[in-house]
């Protein structure tokens, strides 16, 4: 499976792309999954509008479903494989990852009935883009390029830093903390990740699970963040601070399981790629 992706509001379902197996909604309370009918190979999806936007990599499409019955509302071609998509709630579009054309595609969703993704713009982030995540508050997004993590202005579609992980390679996705000021940035080996100021990029922690690549993620509700690599059999619990991380707990997982995210209810979830499915944790910790 892909790495993750976190609850949709509106759904009220954590969206799992199964590649080749499409993608599957899962109810964070019953623990339950449903297959979205008629999906193909789904590399990565996101929810906007209401409307489910899913990646082909193999095909280099970015399609518009129906969630209620997986019908296909619209479809544009993407200028290279997509790696991941992501609505922007900021500015009404959809970001595209990707890393075989160096940057980050851009499509705009006519004020219409029908969502049809329209190519607006192009980010240009050499050494990337591996992955990313959006800051509502700043009206940035950030990425990994090679070994750093890059800022992008959301609304001038414009990089404004590059900062230094600490990385060998990095891997995955960054996860804000928009409360505290800072991110996460996760390494391509090791399990390792850095945790770096928002403001200025100054490396204030690191922590290694070991195994292998990074698999990050954060909670709004429990101000935690989680760690895994694949492969790896740990997810550990993480407290941020301006002076560093803190482990609050460990929990034993499968070895190989590429996909970590949590939903607004305190669980964290993950993949076990031996059995076919996600497995959910509880975070008791509240902000």
């Amino acid at each position: 499976m892909p790495q993750r992706r976190l609850l949709s509001d509106r759904l009220q379902r954590v969206l799992v792309p199964a590649r080749d197996s499409g993608l599957y909604l899962v109810d964070p309370d019953a623990a339950t999954a449903t297959r979205v009918p008629g999906t193909g190979s789904v590399a990565s999806a996101d929810e906007g509008r209401g409307t489910l936007f899913l990646a082909d990599r193999s095909a280099s499409t970015l399609t518009a479903v129906n969630p209620a019955d997986g019908s296909v509302l619209s479809s544009a071609p993407t200028s290279a494989p997509p790696d991941y998509v992501r609505y922007v709630e900021a500015t009404g579009e959809l970001w595209v990852t990707e890393p075989d054309a160096a940057g980050i595609e851009i499509f705009a969703l006519a004020d219409e009935a029908v969502p049809t993704p329209r190519p607006v713009g192009f980010i240009t982030v050499p050494g990337g883009p591996e992955g990313f995540t959006t800051s509502p508050t700043r009206n940035t997004a950030y990425t990994h390029a090679g070994n750093d993590l890059v800022a992008i202005d959301l609304l001038a579609r414009a990089v404004t830093a590059q900062w230094a992980t600490g990385c060998a390679g990095n891997h995955g996705f960054p996860r804000v903390d928009d409360e505290l000021g800072v991110v996460l940035a996760s390494c391509a080996e090791d399990g390792a990740v850095s945790l770096l100021d928002l403001d200025d990029g100054r490396q204030l922690g690191r922590y290694e699970v070991g195994g292998g690549e990074a698999l990050p993620a954060h909670s709004e509700q429990t101000g935690h963040f989680y760690v895994r690599a694949d492969p790896g059999t740990t997810i550990a619990t993480l407290q941020p601070a301006q002076n560093g991380l803190t482990l609050v707990r460990e929990v034993t997982v499968p070895e190989v399981g590429h996909c970590l995210t949590t939903d607004d209810r305190g669980h964290f979830w993950t993949c076990d790629a031996e059995h076919g499915r996600v497995v959910r944790f509880d975070d008791p910790h509240r902000r």
